[in-house]
């Protein structure tokens, strides 16, 4: 389809000389190279209205009469309008008839503006072929008029040539996006909107570059003013309206893409110069870090655009010359996934933080590189579908580097022959070859690995090795078609091209204490999900780093057993194959499969892998769910994919790849049966691993089973000496005793463990130990457990037991728990102490570790508990211990779980709901009847955090839900952005948390009279109090017991900083978020003040406005916990926050802190212990250990700039942790070389965790 040409010939000529005349013939030619294809475009509109009809016939009557004037006039004497011969421009009729039309042509500017405000109002226009292709040329017209007025008037659209370029680079986009409809004449495409905002968006550009050729020189100021105003407004419109239906579009465009008949091509030119237009500007968008940058990581639109470009010169080619049945969906989906592209480039454009297109495109930046994989596994799929399985056999036996230098050199043959028999192959066999010859490079350079780690990479290299010759073969005997070999040789380079990333990231060495672990990468297609326990760094380019966490060491692991069944799953058939760890509970099942899970040979072996845990209660949908995020590399909502999609997605997942899925706990056979659905058997090796307590289990799911032994008498006493005395000699009279009980624990690791935590809680004493012993001979671990629970101080039992209230294997936050334990009356203010409740429950949860029942699952930054669980026999435990007072947990009406706490046969104290185990819920919409809860009219603790998605609590919820005055503690979802007056009833309530749907919330002015109230938060919101009446603040109630509050907006003078803040003298924690307040007077950027808040420890603030200095903090002195996010500050500025005396946890969150270089002064930073960098463009730090002489971690994320770290670091005598991730390597090699010289120091307590590696291209 040609676009209309805007320059007739006739007035396309130049003329060299007289500069005034010059101009005026160029502006002539301008304005009508703008008007001819917008009186065109308005003369085949389908317009109804009547006004806007005879407007744009006039108009059309105009042109049509000014083109008979001027051809003549210069037709008549052309080289003296070229020339300016004076004659011509002194002849009574030519210069006064030329300047007449150009007044002409002026006065059309109005009519133009009142034409588009009738357009704005016209709802006639239908998305039709033939609209969109008028569209379309006119929308090209526009580019050549942009292009054409950045060169004529170069100087004087100066003032307006961003919004220029901004609106070139919108058409761009919404000529492609509207391309498809006029090609493959679709009359109604569902595309109204895009349409719709092409067209408003080209009206608007039309008439601006109108209104800046008769102004010539000098853009009028007036003119200027309102077009600032006008167009970003109409652009914000249109961006509004496209991110609301983004979605919708993006689903339209693909079922009008599936809708074309399959004689009609998909693919064409246009896409392909999309396509690559798409990827020009993500590398402009991402080298000059523009508003790009803000919504996604440079890792990730680097990514993107090497995969795109992969793509484009590999596969659209090959679409696009073969447009054939076979290939119809593969082709749609590439053509879903440029659209798709387009639309985030599109929103990344002036995207600004926090605003709805950077959250979409935050968001979809991890689904287009998921899509790209499975774009890749589609081609896989089709490609093996049509190859002859013939032609794909076991790969030679032979030693695999012989075998592809012998096809490496095979290649160079037919390659560099001179009648090759590739012609049509030619240049993908070149690029396969250069592949082929790159990873035997890479291999050589990891030769140094072990010998497994080899053997599995060199199996992976040598199958796409022999896959390659397989199909080049193939296409030189003529066998198949040569689009089939086209799509082989494809899915070879692709596999080529993971494995290299693999191989590279094993370069890439994560250094654990004085260790050195490769960094394991599962390419494109997998990130490990966490087991229990292990805590793992994943990393979306550079690798997979792991580390073994405290609990992962609370039951032993027996080797020669981890090594038996790694074998089993490495080794023997390549069918799918099941293996069964089977054992009574408390063997150590869970954690001797977390050990092969994470075993490195197991990393490199499979490509994806999966952990699930089914219990005893289990929901299908919510496991599957699990599992597909964990093979996706991320969340899956629920609302995104339905249950009956769920199954197949799942399978096209793992379809082609050598997979590991551990399902842990299953109680029996039924569950295997419910899952297995989307596991396919591809004979690649995958296989898939229970933990099961009954032997008949595994036999029934026709699985190999492993029977876990018993420990040994001696692993029994290794374990229970380590467990006791740690680091400590043990005395031979110790050891006697020692080896005694440990024997009575019967070879059961639980036990074991169970014992030693109550060892390590009595008196060290000879007769003491020995009653220990006396008591427990011949015991099952249920009398061990019996024992402990006795021995557990009064004030423990309680906390200890409630772990029986969560569903099984949940890992529990700590602030909650501490939260819930005070709200359910068991924590005591200690008499004659100055410890606060949450400080006395925080010491309980302590010594329930200390004692082995519970498990940490994660740490704070300063070294407490931030979540823990315990082992399903301990819970088990303690749900016996419940049910016999006063618990009920069963299945709610409405999905989920819930739990009933307190005397079951006169009143419910305490409810909770878990919709957590059933995700399919959400897909289920206002299920929750919130009068349920009414009649438990003596509810202390409502626990409705996780109602699911669509069914929080609205106005009228909450108005019953505050009749329930005696609630202490209640957490809930909420669909309202504000909160009733009635919530003021609540006058017992501790604990209010809140997760909102909306990004405010207002509270009412009722809740300051809560006086009881200790805990005010919210999740994904902000508090609002902007509409307090201002008689509010003279009177409300001040909350002494208040400790923490978040999260809050503030500015600097503000009625909330100086009348609501300073009534909550005892606050501890804060979260908020500061706007900009700029004071003339001062000269300065005023925070707001709160060094006030004498007993705050705790504040996390996110900036919000336009960054000036300098600028004037004011924090308390008393503060120990600092958390900034988003000031773009110069690095001078953080000598206020180096001066707070007991700082000692310092977070610098996303550009809180801007500057190439961080000088580091003396005096500041005195008692910081904790210090964490995270996304900041430092590139120098000046400091020596001196500058941080009580530093005990530190943390630096996404510092990409940053050289190296200051090598003095090493000698800070309490350091004991630097992690490192997605730093540069430079970096990396100085937390190496540091580590390496305090080792040589003879410093063992230095540990450095370093994952992902960021390469940086000067």
């Amino acid at each position: 389809m040609a676009s209309v040409d805007p320059r007739d010939p006739l007035i396309d000529q130049e003329k060299e000389e007289d500069p005034d005349m010059k101009d005026s013939i160029e502006t002539l030619k301008l304005l009508i190279s703008i008007l001819r294809p917008y009186v065109n475009l308005l003369s085949k509109w389908n317009i109804e209205d009547r006004e806007l009809k005879v407007r744009v016939k006039h108009m059309d009557e105009v042109v049509q009469k000014v083109f008979q004037e001027v051809q003549p006039l210069i037709d008549s004497n052309p080289t003296d309008v070229v020339q300016g011969n004076e004659d011509w421009e002194s002849s009574p009729t030519n210069v006064p008839v030329f300047f007449s039309i150009l007044n002409v042509l002026r006065s059309l500017h109005d009519e133009m503006t009142e034409i588009e405000d009738l357009l704005s109002d016209d709802s006639s226009a239908s998305i039709s072929s033939e609209n969109a292709e008028h569209l379309v040329c006119f929308i090209d017209s526009l580019l050549q008029n942009l292009k054409d007025v950045f060169i004529c008037r170069a100087d004087s659209i100066v003032p307006v040539k961003k919004v220029l370029e901004d609106a070139e680079d919108r058409l761009i986009l919404f000529r492609y996006f509207l391309w498809p409809m006029p090609n493959r004449l679709i009359e109604q495409a569902n595309m109204f909107l895009v349409f719709n905002d092409a067209q408003s968006l080209a009206f608007k550009i039309s008439l601006l570059l109108y209104s800046v050729c008769l102004m010539n020189d000098e853009l009028n100021d007036e003119w200027l003013s309102e077009m600032r105003d006008v167009f970003p407004d109409l652009i914000d419109a249109i961006d509004t309206s496209l991110i609301e239906g983004v979605s919708d579009i993006c689903d339209e465009y693909l079922e009008s893409l599936v809708a074309v008949p399959d004689d009609t091509p998909i693919m064409d030119e246009q896409v392909l110069a999309f396509a690559d237009y798409l990827i020009h500007k993500l590398r402009l968008l991402s080298d000059n870090e523009g508003p790009i940058s803000i919504v996604a990581p440079k890792d990730l639109t680097d990514s993107l655009i090497n995969e795109l470009n992969f793509l484009r010169f590999n596969l659209m080619d090959l679409l696009l010359r073969n447009p054939i049945t076979e290939m119809k969906s593969l082709t749609i989906t590439t053509q879903a996934l440029i659209f798709e592209t387009g639309l985030f480039i599109y929103m990344s454009l002036d995207a600004k933080e926090d605003d709805p297109k950077a959250r979409y495109c935050s968001f979809k930046l991890p689904d287009l590189l998921k899509a790209v994989d499975n774009l890749k596994q589609q081609a896989s799929d089709l490609f093996n579908k049509f190859f002859s399985e013939s032609w794909q056999s076991n790969c030679p036996s032979t030693n695999v580097l012989e075998y592809v230098n012998f096809l490496i050199n095979k290649l160079e043959e037919l390659l560099h022959a001179k009648a090759t028999p590739l012609n049509a192959l030619k240049h993908q066999t070149e690029i396969v070859y250069e592949e082929i010859v790159s990873m035997r490079k890479l291999l050589c350079d990891v030769g140094e690995l072990g010998n497994s780690q080899m053997e599995f990479l060199l199996t992976r290299y040598k199958d796409a090795a022999y896959q390659a010759e397989h199909v080049i073969d193939s296409f030189v005997a003529a066998e198949g078609s040569i689009w089939c070999h086209k799509l082989g040789l494809f899915v070879v380079m692709k596999d080529v091209k993971i494995l290299q990333k693999e191989v590279k990231s094993l370069l890439t060495v994560s250094t654990v204490g004085d260790s050195v672990v490769p960094s394991l990468f599962s390419g494109a297609s997998s990130l490990a999900h966490n087991p229990p326990n292990i805590n793992v760094a994943v990393g979306s380019t550079e690798g997979i780093y792991y580390r073994v966490e405290e609990a992962a060491n609370d039951l032993v692991v027996l080797k020669d057993a981890e090594e038996e069944i790694i074998e089993l799953l490495t080794g023997g058939s390549r069918q799918l194959k099941l293996v069964s760890i089977v054992g009574m509970p408390g063997l150590g099942k869970t954690t001797l499969a977390n050990s092969v899970y994470n075993h490195p040979s197991i990393n490199l072996h499979f490509y994806v892998r999966a952990w699930c845990c089914v219990s005893q209660v289990y929901e299908k949908d919510t496991l599957l769910f699990d599992i597909f995020g964990q093979i996706v590399g991320k969340t899956i909502q629920s609302r995104e994919t339905s249950p009956e999609d769920l199954v197949q997605k799942l399978y096209q997942s793992l379809k082609g790849r050598r997979y590991l899925i551990v399902i842990d706990d299953i109680w029996d056979i039924k569950a295997w049966n419910d899952l297995k659905g989307p596991f396919p058997d591809d004979g690649n090796g995958s296989r898939i691993l229970f933990t099961a307590r009954e032997q008949a289990v595994a036999l029934e799911a026709n699985s190999i089973p492993y029977a876990l032994r018993l420990l040994s008498p001696e692993e029994s006493c290794k374990l229970l000496l380590l467990k006791v005395f740690g680091g400590e000699i043990c005395t031979p009279e110790w050891l006697t005793i020692s080896e005694r009980i440990a024997r009575n624990c019967k070879g059961l690791p639980l036990a074991v463990v169970l014992m030693a935590g109550i060892l390590k809680r009595t008196e060290r004493k000879e007769d003491c130990w020995e009653h220990v012993s006396n008591t427990l001979i011949s015991s099952e671990v249920s009398d061990i457990l019996e024992f402990s629970y006795k021995h557990l101080p009064n004030c423990l039992k309680p906390c200890f037991i409630y772990f029986g209230t969560f569903p099984e294997d949940i890992t529990v936050s700590a602030s909650k728990l501490i939260r819930l334990w005070i709200c359910e009356g068991f924590v005591q203010q200690p008499s004659l102490c100055q410890k606060s409740l949450e400080q006395e429950a925080e010491n309980y949860l302590n010594d329930l570790v200390d004692r082995s029942l519970l498990m940490v699952d994660r740490r704070s930054s300063k070294g407490g508990v931030k979540a823990c669980h315990v082992h399903d026999i301990l819970r088990d435990f303690c749900t016996i211990k419940l049910r016999n007072e006063r618990f009920l947990m069963q299945e709610h009406k409405y999905g989920g779980t819930f739990v009933l706490y307190g005397d079951l046969e006169k009143h419910i104290c305490s409810l909770l709901f878990y919709y957590g185990l059933d995700r399919t819920i959400n897909f289920r919409r206002n299920l929750f009847d919130f009068d349920f809860v009414l009649q438990y009219e003596f509810l202390g603790v409502l626990d409705l955090e996780n109602v699911p998605f669509g069914s929080g609590a609205n106005t009228t919820d909450f108005v019953n839900i505050a009749k329930l005055v005696q609630l202490r503690y209640l957490a809930i979802g909420v669909d309202t952005d504000n909160i009733p007056s009635e919530i003021g009833n609540l006058r017992n309530l501790e604990t209010f948390l809140l997760t909102g749907a909306s990004d405010e919330i207002m509270l009412p002015e009722t809740i300051w009279n809560l006086v009881s109230l200790r805990h005010i938060l919210t999740k994904n919101s902000f508090f609002s109090f902007q509409h307090y009446n201002q008689d509010f603040y003279q009177y409300f109630c001040q909350l002494d017991n208040l400790k923490s509050i978040s999260a809050i907006t503030l500015s600097h003078g503000d009625d909330i900083e100086k009348f609501i803040l300073r009534r909550l003298t005892g606050i501890q924690k804060l979260g908020c978020k500061f706007s900009n307040s700029w004071d003339d007077s001062t000269g300065c950027n005023l925070f707001p003040v709160l060094n006030f808040l004498s007993e705050l420890q705790s504040l996390k603030v996110f900036f919000l406005g336009k960054t000036l200095y300098p600028c004037k903090f004011s924090f308390p002195s008393n503060l120990k916990k600092l958390s900034l996010s988003n000031f773009r500050l110069p690095w001078d500025e953080i000598s206020i926050i180096g001066q707070l005396p007991n700082l000692e946890v310092l977070k610098l969150l996303n550009n809180t802190f801007e500057g190439q270089q961080w000088d580091m002064r003396e005096g500041e930073f005195e008692n910081l212990k904790f210090l964490k960098l995270d996304s900041l463009n430092i590139e120098l730090w000046n400091a020596s250990s001196e500058h941080l002489p009580c530093l005990e971690k530190l943390v630096l994320i996404s510092c990409q700039q940053l050289e190296e770290i200051p090598s003095s670091f090493g000698e800070i005598p309490t350091l004991q942790l630097i992690e490192m991730k997605w730093c540069s390597s430079s970096a990396m090699e100085s937390v190496k070389q540091i580590l390496e010289e305090q080792r040589e120091m003879s410093n063992d307590q230095l540990n450095v965790t370093i994952v992902g590696v960021v390469k940086i291209h000067g």
